[in-house]
């Protein structure tokens, strides 16, 4: 008995180590390697001086046992541009990680490129190297940086903004009373959360068909290409008149073009297209505005709204929602003499609609036109339009509730296909011989709509 009760505690202690799980027992086999979710981190443009978002990596033990990662570290270490936040803790480097077989770990990288003299996009290349038992393996970083003219909170006054960098709205910037904001042709203008380009002067985009201006978000990653609401977009305020913006792309806003200016110089909008807006496309109250070869596609409220009264000028425009992720629940279009919610009413309103297409697929309304009163419309002929309300009004000299078809509306291609109805449809408006793209209108018959249909 006395001998059982000596190597007793010595059983014990045996059937403690040998029910050591298999995943916690660590092995030197210089063969246990590391697996990752990519083998390279890739970041889209990165604004310089701003830093990117975090991107995340996530590292494997495949293995049945564990490992002991004896580093984590930058091959650039302290020059590197990039920053690591291993399990949690942010560090340039990390010693001795035990990683139970079958688990993992998350390394979140973040890039920070400082300023250079370069206007064009550079490579910024790093990795992060991983050793264990003796072994290296490394996952590769790669951001393009970009230089940029970063705008912050104020008042810029008459200025100019170049093509030869990046413009980064960081805020509200205001064009105040009496200045003119030129944006040359080719300029490329990102807008940060909750920025805004304020226009009480005048604004004058210059873009051309061949060197378009751009605003979009500054998110630069696939995923945000059509994300809405990323940036408030451009406001047109009451003292300001007599702004173009000519051969712009304005996309990811709240609103894409808001003007509230009642009896000044109207607003021209042209060959530009306006797109993926949490709200309005072209919101304009009170106001005068005159849109010319423009798209407006997939926005959450109306494409165009003229609001409270006004005059409204479309002419070979195109206005579309087709497998819109937003929820509409007001028209395409809309012109009418009032203010929703408010007791702004009776306003004298008059729209002119010529060679346009207003059009949805079949998740949205079948009534995308609403003209109130029905009188303001001086002028609806030569369009392709889905309207019930005023089927029997713009019955004559408009193609009425059929389907135009677009070459490619999922991939937000609104130019016509072959077969389109709107082919030939349209009245020659002498004044007008282009279209979005810079296209030749037809002399005798052109095309309804934004596009003039080339032959491929």
């Amino acid at each position: 008995m006395k001998f059982l009760l000596t190597i007793l505690p010595l059983f014990l202690l045996l059937s403690v180590f040998g029910c050591e799980p298999k995943e916690e027992v660590i092995t030197t086999d210089p063969g246990a390697l590391l697996a990752f979710s990519a083998d390279t981190v890739l970041f889209d443009t990165v604004f310089v001086s701003r830093g990117s978002i975090t991107k995340r990596l996530k590292v494997y033990n495949r293995n049945e046992k564990a490992v002991r990662i004896s580093e984590i570290t930058l091959a650039g270490a302290a020059s590197s541009p990039y920053q690591l936040t291993i399990n949690g803790v942010q560090a340039p480097l990390a010693n001795n990680l035990e990683l139970r077989g079958g688990d993992s770990l998350y390394v979140l990288v973040k890039a920070n490129i400082n300023p250079s003299d370069q206007n064009q996009p550079f490579l910024a290349a790093d990795s992060i190297l991983f050793t264990t038992n003796g072994q290296q393996q490394n996952v590769k970083l790669v951001a393009y940086g970009q230089n940029a003219y970063f705008h912050r909170k104020g008042s810029i006054g008459t200025t100019t903004w170049p093509a030869d960098k990046p413009h980064v709205l960081l805020d509200s910037v205001l064009v105040p009373e009496g200045g003119i904001l030129t944006i040359e042709k080719g300029a490329r203008i990102y807008g940060y959360n909750k920025s805004v380009l304020l226009v009480a002067g005048q604004l004058q985009v210059q873009g051309t068909p061949q060197e378009r201006v751009s605003f979009s978000g500054y998110r630069r990653e696939e995923d945000y290409r059509t994300a809405p609401g990323q940036w408030e977009g451009i406001r047109i305020l009451a003292t300001s008149g007599g702004s173009s913006i000519k051969y712009a792309d304005v996309k990811n806003t709240v609103y894409g073009v808001r003007i509230d200016n009642p009896g000044k110089a109207g607003t021209l909008i042209e060959g530009s297209i306006v797109a993926h807006a949490m709200l309005g496309g072209v919101v304009a109250f009170t106001s005068e505005v005159r849109l010319v070869n423009t798209l407006i596609y997939n926005c959450g409220q109306y494409g165009f709204g003229g609001l409270g009264g006004g005059k409204y000028e479309l002419l070979y425009t195109t206005i579309a929602s087709y497998q819109n992720p937003l929820q509409r629940e007001t028209p395409l279009l809309a012109v009418v003499d009032f203010i929703p919610e408010t007791e702004i009413v009776d306003q004298p309103t008059s729209l002119r609609l010529v060679n346009s297409i207003v059009y949805s697929d079949g998740y949205s309304t079948s009534d995308e036109v609403v003209v109130e009163p029905a009188t303001a419309a001086t002028e609806v002929t030569s369009n392709l339009l889905r309207t019930e309300r005023h089927k029997a009004q713009f019955s004559e000299n408009n193609i009425l509730n059929t389907e135009p078809k677009f070459k490619a509306p999922p991939k937000y291609d609104f130019s016509l296909d072959t077969l389109s109805p709107a082919s030939g449809a349209a009245k020659v408006l002498p004044a007008i011989r282009q279209d979005i793209k810079g296209a030749t209108r037809s002399s005798t018959q052109p095309d309804a709509g934004a596009y003039e249909r080339t032959i491929d």
